[in-house]
């Protein structure tokens, strides 16, 4: 990707309706965020303190972009000169609720909205904060045939669950094919990568095909080894935005 300050993809971000794109904060996170998911985080740094309060004090809904960490961390580190490096396509995280402490440190709850790619990085802040092109999510053909596949797969995944750990799934998937591509990427036990591919697919044709395949793998993990990858997601991680 870019390095910070590199105006190489300069210009206006424009979203696909044709309107001038956003200057918005950005964090780099261990994590992939999807449209949809909830996220809860943790803020006491004090970059990221400022970012809360810039934020609060604009109009509309408060939010930022979180884009998943390639390189680095998420805390920074007195005396590392190297950079965080980050994938281009991220999610805008939009701020549900605020817990503040009496030490200047808050929770937040989060929920991913919408895609958005870096056009360029844009300097200014204690914090990152990139111009951005906003992403459709497009249904790209006809979902039907797709749809009964990976949701035959899913109920495949479902039972060998509850045959191994006696544990009967509750999860409502969405109908719609977009929102549907989401919640499967964000449920199964996948790697880091393999969300970020699912979050960077043109549209829910493509990410319900990567969903299949990814479903087939872990069904025949599940066959073969008669054990279960845990996704973080159920370790119910409290994730921190420092």
């Amino acid at each position: 990707m870019p390095a910070h300050g590199d105006d190489s993809n300069s210009g206006s971000a424009r979203d696909a309706a044709g309107t001038p794109g956003s200057v918005i904060p950005l964090f780099p996170l261990s994590h992939v965020l999807l449209p949809g998911m909830p996220l809860p985080l943790h803020i006491f740094e004090p970059r990221y303190r400022q970012l809360l309060l810039d934020i609060s004090s604009g109009p509309g809904t408060p939010s930022f972009g979180i884009v998943t960490l390639t390189r680095g961390t998420e805390v920074g580190t007195e005396g590392v000169d190297e950079e965080p490096q980050f994938a281009l396509v991220g999610t805008v995280a939009e701020v549900l609720e605020v817990e503040p402490f009496d030490d200047g440190a808050s929770d937040l709850l989060t929920v991913g909205s919408r895609r958005f790619r870096i056009e360029r990085l844009v300097p200014g802040k204690p914090y990152l904060q990139a111009e951005v092109q906003y992403l459709d999510e497009r249904d790209g053909g006809d979902t039907g045939t797709l749809r009964e596949i990976v949701l035959g797969l899913q109920d495949q995944h479902a039972m060998l669950i509850h045959a191994l750990t006696g544990r009967q799934s509750d999860m409502v998937l969405p109908t719609d094919p977009n929102q549907l591509s989401y919640h499967l990427a964000a449920q199964l036990p996948l790697t880091s990568e393999d969300r970020q591919q699912l979050l960077e697919a043109p549209d829910a044709v493509v990410r319900l095909a990567r969903s299949a395949v990814l479903l087939r793998r872990e069904i025949a993990l599940l066959r073969a080894t008669r054990t279960i990858a845990v996704a973080s997601r159920v370790l119910q991680l409290h994730l921190s935005l420092n």
